[in-house]
């Protein structure tokens, strides 16, 4: 299904329903619930940060792997608004997640949680993470975007490479639990395919 937003495009595949039909059917402990809770305060705030920035999406893409925000073309300055809009996701998620922790304790654990695991993992500076997304953008500023780049690639493999470590043991300990492995492997293949131009 695919329609328009005022200049913005939005696809939404059946995949992505799907994936979120069966993850909420299959979810007994609400974990799943809460996980894409989680997810759309990250997405809103990319969405919002650009609204406040005048930046909007040009796309909106709803997939298997989550929602992909792909950037307007490149102006002035903006790679400091990249830096901000980038960071707007991880932000809300850890002020969600200390907002939440400091009313209610830890009554609901799973939204907590949630969110600062989002915030912890999405901050890492990794190229197709928003961490690795505003370090790109903060190297710009210092200096041209091919040596930011080639900085930012390398600093990516040298993270991705213990993580994906872990993800392994973590596999063979468990005999099951193959989903840091599995999000080490995606993001490796984003980084080699360098898909860039997006939140």
């Amino acid at each position: 299904m695919t329609f328009t937003l005022g200049r913005c495009r939005v696809t939404v595949g059946f995949p992505f329903l799907a994936v979120i039909a069966l993850l909420l059917t299959l979810d007994r402990s609400g974990m799943a619930a809460a996980g894409l809770l989680c997810a759309a305060l990250h997405e809103a705030a990319h969405l919002a940060a650009m609204a406040a920035l005048r930046c909007l999406p040009r796309e909106v893409r709803f997939t298997p792997f989550g929602i992909d925000i792909l950037k307007p073309g490149r102006a002035e300055g903006s790679y400091r608004r990249d830096v901000w809009v980038s960071l707007s996701g991880p932000l809300a998620n850890l002020a969600a997640s200390a907002l939440a922790f400091a009313f209610f304790g830890m009554r609901f654990p799973r939204f907590v949680l949630g969110n600062f695991l989002l915030f912890a993992f999405n901050a890492l500076p990794i190229a197709p993470l928003d961490g690795g997304q505003a370090l790109f953008a903060l190297l710009c500023l210092k200096m041209e975007p091919e040596d930011a780049e080639r900085i930012s690639s390398v600093l990516s493999f040298v993270l991705l490479a213990p993580l994906a470590l872990v993800g392994f043991l973590i596999l063979l300990r468990s005999r099951w639990n193959f989903s840091l492995l599995l999000v080490c492997c995606y993001l490796l293949a984003l980084l080699l395919l360098k898909k860039e131009g997006q939140y």
